[in-house]
């Protein structure tokens, strides 16, 4: 199977017009054609068809596109894993990570991995918990670091690494802060910062209220946990979110947090990544570091 033509196929679907593929691969616009028909007569099916002035795939083109994702994942990887062995603590180290991982837990852990080893690049990849489970099925990135609910997936070994408590935050300056503990009726009667549709903590928040037979006084959603913090801090609105999230304004006093009344929204961190993956030397000790909170 060649590769080249393959990404030719992806660049196609993505871009719609043979020139573009050209330019941005660096070719010329006759050779991504003949690649484009020389893999038309490998598998003896029409893959690509023009309409109104664009280049799409045809319904045969579109199933090729699940596999040559796939391939091409995984001839990168085989190319990494191979440059290790000629080129010993070198490489790159691909890490996807859902919002609170990726931006309160990964970044010390990889800062201290690039010291120990300054020939290991590392790109790191902040998405919603979802996506970077597609990823890791589609061998996109090495490993991903998710919060989530309890899960499993067959295709995916899973490391818990901590719980992630869900809590109740709001300013320091809040009406709440005085209190001891919060029941479920008080946070119904406050304005409410919803977060994205596609997190794992929005997904939670209406099981919490689906349980309680009600709704959240929407007061507006927020697909950033920066901006759902620095909107609480101006504000006298609440929100769900990760303790992990708001050490840092709690400490300094800037933002308070409270226990979620029941139920108890289970939700832990976990490194994860696919069991047909192979761990390199440095994928293992970075999962070492990370699971040893080093």
């Amino acid at each position: 199977m060649n590769i080249h033509k393959l990404e030719i196929l992806m660049r196609i679907a993505k871009l719609k017009k043979v020139s573009d593929v050209a330019r941005a691969m660096g070719i010329k616009q006759p050779t991504v054609s003949f690649h484009m028909k020389s893999l038309e007569e490998q598998y003896g099916v029409q893959l690509f068809e023009f309409r109104a002035g664009q280049t799409l795939l045809t319904e045969a083109g579109i199933a090729l596109l699940h596999y040559a994702s796939t391939m091409t994942a995984l001839s990168k990887e085989a190319e990494r894993v191979l440059q290790e062995y000629r080129e010993v603590g070198k490489g790159t180290l691909t890490i996807g990570a859902s919002y609170v991982p990726g931006t309160y837990v990964l970044p010390g852990h990889i800062s201290a991995f690039t010291e120990a080893y300054p020939g290991i690049n590392i790109k790191l990849l902040i998405k919603p918990a979802p996506m970077i489970r597609q990823l890791l099925l589609e061998h996109q990135v090495d490993v991903g670091f998710i919060s989530s609910q309890p899960f499993d997936d067959p295709q995916l070994h899973l490391e818990p690494i901590a719980e992630d408590q869900l809590v109740v935050v709001y300013a320091a300056g809040h009406p709440f802060a005085e209190k001891q503990s919060l029941d479920a009726a008080a946070i119904l009667q406050q304005p409410f910062i919803f977060h994205g549709e596609n997190s794992t903590t929005r997904q939670l928040t209406e099981q919490w209220a689906a349980y309680h037979q009600t709704s959240l006084q929407y007061q507006m959603e927020l697909d950033s946990l920066e901006a759902i913090k620095r909107t609480l801090l101006n504000g006298r609105a609440i929100s769900f979110m990760s303790i992990q999230a708001v050490r840092e304004e709690v400490h300094n006093g800037l933002l308070a947090y409270a226990s979620l009344p029941a139920p108890k929204q289970e939700r832990y961190m976990y490194a994860a990544y696919h069991k047909e993956r192979w761990l390199s030397k440095g994928l293992q000790q970075f999962l070492n570091q990370v699971l040893a909170g080093e």
